[in-house]
């Protein structure tokens, strides 16, 4: 798909699903509506503009844009392991499931190969997520995490 195809399905998209959430926000009482409707209203003009930017996009620039190949291999492991992350999250628990899931993953993805740096930074990444999880989630808003035999 070119760069003004998708321009063009994202802002048409962004405007119908912001344009659904406005119909279903008059049902709130004002005072209630008032951060989504500031939302929705972000989201309308940001539909436009993509529209425009694929509108803009001269039909005589018909230079295809290569479209990404997807790695097949990489997407599949990753589906995978994600199924395997959800399983594991009620038996050894949603933390530590998360931080096993995210090092593994990144490393996995990461551009530099499977080395030890690139092991360093995916464990250093996956630290930091875990404990913004935890603190946005115990912590702050002492929503229930599932628990499992480790956490």
């Amino acid at each position: 798909m070119t760069k003004r195809k998708s321009n063009l399905l994202a802002g048409l998209a962004i405007i119908i699903v912001a344009i659904v959430f406005m119909v279903q926000g008059f049902e709130l009482s004002e005072r209630s509506n008032a951060l989504p409707f500031v939302l929705e209203i972000f989201l309308i003009v940001t539909g436009i503009y993509l529209l425009f930017q694929g509108i803009k996009t001269n039909a005589a620039e018909k230079i295809e844009e290569e479209e990404a190949n997807l790695n097949w291999v990489r997407a599949t492991v990753i589906v995978f392991a994600t199924f395997i992350y959800v399983a594991c999250v009620v038996y050894i628990g949603f933390y530590v499931s998360t931080f096993v899931y995210l090092i593994l993953g990144s490393w996995y993805l990461n551009e530099r190969g499977l080395t030890l740096f690139a092991l360093t930074v995916s464990t250093i990444f996956s630290v930091v997520i875990s404990v913004v999880l935890y603190l946005t989630f115990t912590v702050f808003l002492l929503v229930p995490t599932p628990s499992g035999f480790f956490f």
